[in-house]
Protein backbone atom coordinates (compact mmCIF):
# COMPACT_ATOMS: atom_id res chain seq x y z
CA UNK A 1 0.00 0.00 0.00
CA UNK A 2 2.30 2.77 1.24
CA UNK A 3 5.88 3.01 0.08
CA UNK A 4 8.15 5.84 1.20
CA UNK A 5 11.78 6.32 0.22
CA UNK A 6 13.73 9.37 1.35
CA UNK A 7 17.26 9.22 0.05
CA UNK A 8 17.94 12.68 1.42
CA UNK A 9 16.00 15.58 2.88
CA UNK A 10 17.91 18.82 3.37
CA UNK A 11 17.14 22.33 4.52
CA UNK A 12 19.72 24.33 2.58
CA UNK A 13 22.98 22.59 3.52
CA UNK A 14 21.62 20.86 6.62
CA UNK A 15 20.87 17.15 6.17
CA UNK A 16 17.75 16.24 8.17
CA UNK A 17 16.80 12.75 6.96
CA UNK A 18 18.55 10.11 4.88
CA UNK A 19 18.13 6.50 3.84
CA UNK A 20 14.53 6.34 5.07
CA UNK A 21 12.44 3.41 3.86
CA UNK A 22 8.91 2.65 5.03
CA UNK A 23 6.80 -0.10 3.48
CA UNK A 24 3.33 -0.69 4.91
CA UNK A 25 1.15 -3.37 3.36
CA UNK A 26 -1.75 -3.52 5.80
CA UNK A 27 -4.11 -1.18 7.61
CA UNK A 28 -3.33 -0.34 11.22
CA UNK A 29 -1.85 2.17 13.64
CA UNK A 30 1.80 3.13 13.21
CA UNK A 31 3.66 5.25 15.74
CA UNK A 32 6.38 7.77 14.92
CA UNK A 33 8.62 8.89 17.78
CA UNK A 34 11.86 10.78 18.33
CA UNK A 35 13.32 13.56 20.40
CA UNK A 36 12.50 17.13 19.42
CA UNK A 37 14.24 18.18 16.23
CA UNK A 38 14.78 14.67 14.88
CA UNK A 39 12.46 15.20 11.89
CA UNK A 40 9.05 13.74 12.76
CA UNK A 41 7.04 16.61 11.27
CA UNK A 42 9.44 16.81 8.32
CA UNK A 43 8.84 13.10 7.65
CA UNK A 44 5.09 13.70 7.65
CA UNK A 45 5.42 16.67 5.30
CA UNK A 46 7.45 14.54 2.89
CA UNK A 47 4.64 11.97 2.82
CA UNK A 48 2.16 14.81 2.19
CA UNK A 49 4.29 16.26 -0.63
CA UNK A 50 4.60 19.51 1.33
CA UNK A 51 8.40 19.30 1.33
CA UNK A 52 10.80 18.62 -1.50
CA UNK A 53 13.12 15.67 -0.98
CA UNK A 54 15.17 13.15 -2.93
CA UNK A 55 12.98 10.07 -3.12
CA UNK A 56 9.29 9.28 -3.54
CA UNK A 57 6.13 8.33 -1.68
CA UNK A 58 3.14 6.45 -3.09
CA UNK A 59 -0.02 4.71 -1.95
CA UNK A 60 -1.23 1.85 -4.11
CA UNK A 61 1.14 3.07 -6.82
CA UNK A 62 -0.10 6.69 -6.83
CA UNK A 63 1.83 9.66 -5.49
CA UNK A 64 0.59 10.90 -2.13
CA UNK A 65 -0.75 14.45 -2.01
CA UNK A 66 -2.26 16.54 0.77
CA UNK A 67 -5.78 16.31 -0.67
CA UNK A 68 -5.79 12.52 -0.27
CA UNK A 69 -4.53 12.31 3.31
CA UNK A 70 -6.26 13.18 6.57
CA UNK A 71 -3.68 15.58 8.03
CA UNK A 72 -3.83 16.95 11.57
CA UNK A 73 -0.75 19.06 12.44
CA UNK A 74 0.35 19.64 16.03
CA UNK A 75 -1.09 23.16 16.00
CA UNK A 76 -3.79 23.23 13.31
CA UNK A 77 -4.53 26.44 11.48
CA UNK A 78 -8.18 27.29 11.90
CA UNK A 79 -10.26 30.31 10.87
CA UNK A 80 -11.19 31.84 14.19
CA UNK A 81 -13.78 34.27 12.81
CA UNK A 82 -15.98 31.34 11.74
CA UNK A 83 -18.33 29.33 13.89
CA UNK A 84 -17.67 25.60 14.22
CA UNK A 85 -20.47 24.82 11.75
CA UNK A 86 -19.12 27.34 9.25
CA UNK A 87 -15.65 25.80 9.56
CA UNK A 88 -17.05 22.29 8.95
CA UNK A 89 -18.81 23.58 5.82
CA UNK A 90 -15.65 25.33 4.64
CA UNK A 91 -13.52 22.22 5.17
CA UNK A 92 -16.12 19.96 3.53
CA UNK A 93 -16.09 22.22 0.46
CA UNK A 94 -12.31 21.90 0.29
CA UNK A 95 -12.63 18.11 0.44
CA UNK A 96 -15.71 18.03 -1.81
CA UNK A 97 -17.69 15.86 0.61
CA UNK A 98 -21.19 15.92 2.03
CA UNK A 99 -21.17 16.17 5.79
CA UNK A 100 -23.30 14.72 8.53
CA UNK A 101 -23.04 17.00 11.53
CA UNK A 102 -24.76 14.46 13.76
CA UNK A 103 -21.91 12.01 13.17
CA UNK A 104 -18.97 13.73 14.89
CA UNK A 105 -16.58 12.59 17.59
CA UNK A 106 -16.75 15.69 19.76
CA UNK A 107 -19.68 17.85 20.82
CA UNK A 108 -18.85 21.45 20.01
CA UNK A 109 -21.05 24.59 20.30
CA UNK A 110 -22.24 25.00 16.72
CA UNK A 111 -22.83 28.74 16.51
CA UNK A 112 -20.10 30.11 18.77
CA UNK A 113 -17.10 31.81 17.15
CA UNK A 114 -13.99 29.62 17.19
CA UNK A 115 -11.89 32.50 18.57
CA UNK A 116 -13.83 32.11 21.81
CA UNK A 117 -12.82 28.45 22.14
CA UNK A 118 -10.08 27.05 24.35
CA UNK A 119 -7.05 25.37 22.75
CA UNK A 120 -8.63 21.97 23.33
CA UNK A 121 -11.95 23.01 21.76
CA UNK A 122 -10.15 24.32 18.68
CA UNK A 123 -8.33 20.98 18.37
CA UNK A 124 -11.62 19.10 18.67
CA UNK A 125 -13.18 21.31 15.99
CA UNK A 126 -10.32 20.65 13.59
CA UNK A 127 -10.44 16.89 14.24
CA UNK A 128 -14.20 16.85 13.62
CA UNK A 129 -13.60 18.61 10.31
CA UNK A 130 -10.86 16.24 9.12
CA UNK A 131 -12.84 13.13 10.03
CA UNK A 132 -15.72 14.22 7.80
CA UNK A 133 -14.05 12.28 5.00
CA UNK A 134 -12.71 8.74 4.89
CA UNK A 135 -9.06 8.58 3.84
CA UNK A 136 -6.74 5.66 3.16
CA UNK A 137 -4.09 7.43 5.24
CA UNK A 138 -4.34 9.68 8.27
CA UNK A 139 -1.37 11.53 9.74
CA UNK A 140 -1.91 12.78 13.27
CA UNK A 141 0.99 14.83 14.63
CA UNK A 142 0.69 14.96 18.45
CA UNK A 143 -3.11 14.66 18.27
CA UNK A 144 -3.55 14.32 22.05
CA UNK A 145 -1.95 17.67 22.87
CA UNK A 146 -4.47 20.04 24.43
CA UNK A 147 -7.20 17.42 24.87
CA UNK A 148 -8.66 16.37 28.20
CA UNK A 149 -8.91 12.76 29.40
CA UNK A 150 -12.37 12.14 27.98
CA UNK A 151 -11.44 13.61 24.61
CA UNK A 152 -8.31 11.44 24.45
CA UNK A 153 -10.45 8.40 25.22
CA UNK A 154 -12.97 9.22 22.49
CA UNK A 155 -10.26 10.01 19.96
CA UNK A 156 -8.32 6.81 20.60
CA UNK A 157 -11.46 4.69 20.27
CA UNK A 158 -12.24 6.42 16.97
CA UNK A 159 -8.69 5.87 15.71
CA UNK A 160 -8.97 2.15 16.52
CA UNK A 161 -12.08 1.92 14.35
CA UNK A 162 -10.47 3.90 11.52
CA UNK A 163 -7.41 1.64 11.58
CA UNK A 164 -9.53 -1.29 10.39
CA UNK A 165 -9.77 0.34 6.94
CA UNK A 166 -6.96 2.94 6.96
CA UNK A 167 -3.29 3.49 7.72
CA UNK A 168 -2.96 5.77 10.74
CA UNK A 169 0.32 7.50 11.57
CA UNK A 170 0.50 8.96 15.08
CA UNK A 171 3.37 10.88 16.64
CA UNK A 172 3.28 11.26 20.40
CA UNK A 173 5.59 11.82 23.34
CA UNK A 174 3.34 9.54 25.39
CA UNK A 175 4.93 6.19 24.61
CA UNK A 176 2.41 4.16 26.64
CA UNK A 177 -0.39 5.16 24.25
CA UNK A 178 1.63 3.95 21.28
CA UNK A 179 2.74 0.72 22.96
CA UNK A 180 -0.86 -0.30 23.57
CA UNK A 181 -2.28 0.19 20.08
CA UNK A 182 0.46 0.44 17.44
CA UNK A 183 1.24 -2.38 15.04
CA UNK A 184 4.71 -0.90 14.52
CA UNK A 185 6.64 2.06 15.86
CA UNK A 186 9.17 4.03 13.83
CA UNK A 187 11.94 5.84 15.71
CA UNK A 188 13.72 8.78 14.10
CA UNK A 189 17.22 9.33 15.43
CA UNK A 190 20.35 10.91 13.95
CA UNK A 191 18.71 11.36 10.52
CA UNK A 192 17.84 7.65 10.27
CA UNK A 193 14.76 5.52 10.89
CA UNK A 194 14.51 2.44 13.09
CA UNK A 195 11.52 0.10 12.89
CA UNK A 196 10.13 -1.90 15.81
CA UNK A 197 7.46 -4.60 15.72
CA UNK A 198 5.25 -5.32 18.73
CA UNK A 199 7.63 -7.92 20.12
CA UNK A 200 10.44 -5.34 20.06
CA UNK A 201 8.69 -2.42 21.82
CA UNK A 202 10.64 -3.12 25.02
CA UNK A 203 13.83 -2.11 23.18
CA UNK A 204 12.58 1.29 22.06
CA UNK A 205 13.43 3.36 25.11
CA UNK A 206 16.94 1.93 25.26
CA UNK A 207 17.53 2.95 21.64
CA UNK A 208 15.76 6.28 22.05
CA UNK A 209 17.88 7.44 24.98
CA UNK A 210 21.14 5.69 24.13
CA UNK A 211 23.85 8.27 23.50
Amino acid sequence: MLKLTIEQKKYKDKLVLENININIDQFGIYGVIGKNGQGKTTLFKCILDLEKFTGNCSVNGEKTVLQNVGWVPTEPSIYEELTADEFYDFYANLLDVKINKSDQIFEIPHNQLIREFSTGMKKKTYLNAVFQKEFTIYILDEPFNGLDLEANYLLMNYIRELSKTSIIFISSHILEILYKDCDKIFLLKNKNLFEFGKSEFSEIEKELFLQ
